[in-house]
């Protein structure tokens, strides 16, 4: 008879000999950096292009302004190729006619009148710099007369933005950092999650194709089919363990190259991230036996489908129980004991993602993690012996779905 290992061997090796599984796992990463670098690219892009525009644009356009409320240094404005002129109607009729490329008008009540710009329509792209500098005209020059008045450069400052704020927390007298906290236990968080969504259709149809094949009653005349069953879980889970790391190992490689262009919150470098043991104890096991519930029944709900078509239509249900607390996040963070998120907290389909989120945000006390464990751990087996019975059971009928009242009557 078969063992264990030898399911655990041929399922593992199986798959990583399939193209699909190496783009399901490379895919992903690929993706991820081909948009930071597209983003960063155009990103820093955009920011040239819109500098070297400003630079230009007093350079090469004639441009003239009136101002009615006195803010803005006339004298001053010759340094910037701007010109005045004596109306509004003058400066107008300049633009109409070509001979400026805008005019500026700033109304004596600007604050409630608003600036008013008048130029040459030279596509949309050139509308946003004659905007942004009528704008940085009357701000700048406003900065000026206000540090004039009150001799003290950082009221402006003040003014144009707050400034930061360094918050010192402390825990049991020993000082803390909530979002480096937030690092290790939100790494498990999104590993389960990811694996989920990468998983749960090889989940799912992991017994199919030996019903299609009309292999089942081959194999189990070799093989128990608790032994097929636990070989096809704990080989999920491995695969999983391997898709994630062709994930992470990238990124972290990525990481390495472009640190100067990419921080963790709060500017935390990894040798500053804390491992507080207690958290990712619990972030372990919830990861590893909510794995171990979702791929049980999984495997179990698609061992009653004739097709790997047919049981794919149903996947959306596991997926939603995983990512339904992740929904309600802001809820579970703000309204930690009540009923909803108890509920949350001990229903096995959205406990590891929930004990996941309330771990990382340090919500979750000792008694509630063990009590949720319990739960998880128990349902995690039942879920194996359904998968099992339910192989068993419907290996056999090639053509039909088996229902669960068909299977523990």
């Amino acid at each position: 008879m078969a063992s264990v290992r030898d399911v655990i061997g041929f399922e593992v090796f199986r798959n990583l000999r399939r193209k699909t599984f190496w783009f399901a796992a490379i895919a992903p990463p690929i993706l991820i950096l081909v948009i930071f670098g597209i983003t960063n690219v155009s990103s820093q892009s955009a920011n040239n292009a819109a500098q070297q525009q400003s630079n230009d644009l007093t350079k090469n356009s004639r441009i003239a302004i009136l101002d009615k409320t006195g803010v803005i240094n006339v004298a001053a404005l010759s340094k910037e190729h701007i010109a005045t002129e004596t109306s509004k109607q003058a400066g107008i009729a300049a633009v109409q006619n070509g001979s400026l490329t805008a005019f500026i008008y700033y109304p004596k009540d600007v604050t409630t009148a608003g600036i008013q710009v008048y130029g040459q329509d030279q596509g949309i792209n050139n509308a946003t710099p004659y905007n942004g500098l009528a704008t940085a005209l009357l701000i700048n020059s406003a900065k000026i007369r206000a540090v004039a008045a009150v001799h003290n450069p950082q009221v402006v400052q003040i003014l144009e933005s707050a400034p930061s704020v360094t918050a010192t927390t402390y825990k049991n007298g020993q000082q803390t950092n909530d979002e480096a906290d937030l690092i290790v236990p939100g790494v498990f968080l999104i590993a389960f999650l990811a694996l989920v969504v990468l998983q749960a259709y090889l989940m799912i149809t992991s017994t199919t194709e030996e019903k299609e094949n009309r292999t089942a009653e081959i194999l189990l005349t070799s093989i128990k089919s608790q032994t097929l069953i636990t070989g096809k879980i704990l080989s999920l889970f491995i695969l999983g363990v391997v898709q994630l790391l062709i994930i992470i190992v990238p990124l972290l490689i990525a990481y390495v190259i472009f640190r100067q262009h990419v921080s963790l919150p709060g500017g935390i470098t990894l040798s500053q991230i804390p491992i507080d043991a207690k958290s990712a104890i619990f972030a372990v096991l919830f990861f590893a036996f909510g794995v171990v519930l979702f791929t049980g029944y999984l495997v179990g709900f698609g061992s009653l489908f004739p097709s790997a078509q047919e049981a794919g239509r149903y996947l959306g249900i596991s997926i939603i129980a995983a990512f339904l607390p992740i929904y309600a996040i802001g809820f579970i963070i703000d309204n930690t004991h009540s009923l909803v998120v108890n509920i949350f907290t001990y229903f096995p389909l959205t406990a590891p993602t929930t004990i996941l989120i309330r771990n990382a945000i340090g919500t979750i006390s000792m008694g509630q993690a063990l009590i949720s464990l319990v739960v998880v751990i128990i349902f995690a087996v039942l879920a194996i012996l359904f998968a099992m019975k339910a192989f068993r059971y419907s290996a056999m009928e090639y053509g039909r779905r088996v229902s669960i009242k068909e299977l523990f009557r």
